[in-house]
């Protein structure tokens, strides 16, 4: 008998291994025992990954959760984040219908390759998913973008992708102190992987039907005015900038690690989901045209 047991959702040594319904199965690094996790990270169920495969349809239909309709929106968190930073964000795709699943990877333990391995694995388990589509944080993009590198089975069924925060050419600040130990030992097997030089020889570039949403001050300053330019406490604009996005937006007053939680974020995601849109039936003006600048280089 498994007790009820409120989680993180994984954060450090859990991996996703199957989705669906907004349940999960998940896998530790270490002991490679499983665990059944509800739609609120709740553990319901431990042992084996076929014991708690068995056990999920048992869950599902005490719970009588409904079936998923075949379009699923796939949450991918950043780094020093879990899973439930997307729990707002969730919530209203779920009240519009859609699959929200959540996915998580032990972020320090794991490099971009090894994550993104475990991204394909997962989703290559839901054979009944008709159009999936993704939402991504921080280096969660980064993941993104190298799961599509290995061509995986789930690329005939890909819809949209909102980019909220990513590095989408590195961090800077990652290429003057990945050497240093303290960075290593903070950051983990991720830290060496997210530096300019290794994004741009590793990650390919980002395609199809995409929009990049960023936060800044707009005054040339950001949050920190030592980085030179304008940012959100943690990444450059111009770093998470990519020319051929369809959409993009700059939101002012909103720090890194908060974007996701915004009202009018979540607003132009399910907005872009649905139409391929920032805005209902237009394009949405940016609240600055800070980004615009770059377009030319």
């Amino acid at each position: 008998m498994t007790i009820p047991f409120i989680t993180c959702g994984g954060m450090f040594w859990w991996f996703d291994r199957y989705q669906y319904a907004g349940w999960r199965i998940q896998e530790n690094i270490w002991t490679h025992r499983c665990r059944l996790l509800d739609s609120h990270d709740v553990r319901r169920f431990s042992g084996t990954f076929e014991a708690c495969s068995d056990k999920l349809p048992e869950f599902l239909k005490i719970w009588e959760e409904p079936k998923p309709n075949g379009e699923t929106v796939v949450f991918i968190h950043g780094l020093f984040q879990t899973p439930g930073s997307f729990d707002d964000m969730k919530t209203a795709f779920y009240d519009k219908g859609y699959e929200a699943v959540s996915f998580s990877y032990p972020q320090l333990r794991s490099d971009l390759e090894d994550a993104a391995k475990k991204l394909n694995a997962a989703l290559k388990r839901r054979k009944d998913i008709k159009r999936l589509h993704f939402i991504v944080h921080g280096v969660g993009g980064l993941v993104l973008r190298k799961a599509l590198m290995m061509k995986p089975e789930w690329q005939s069924v890909w819809g949209r992708v909102v980019m909220i925060s990513v590095p989408n050419k590195g961090f800077s600040w990652a290429g003057k102190w990945s050497e240093k130990k303290w960075y290593k030992f903070l950051l983990g097997k991720m830290g060496s992987n997210i530096t300019p030089e290794f994004v741009s020889k590793n990650v390919s570039e980002m395609s199809g039907d995409f929009a990049v949403l960023m936060s800044g001050k707009d005054n040339g300053k950001g949050y920190l005015p030592f980085m030179g330019e304008d940012n959100d406490g943690i990444l450059k604009v111009s770093e998470a900038f990519v020319k051929n996005a369809k959409e993009d937006f700059l939101t002012l007053g909103v720090p890194h690690f908060f974007l996701q939680k915004k009202e009018k974020t979540i607003e132009m995601c399910l907005f872009f989901i649905g139409s391929g849109r920032l805005g209902k039936g237009k394009r949405i003006r940016r609240e600055s045209n800070l980004m615009s600048k770059f377009y030319d280089r």
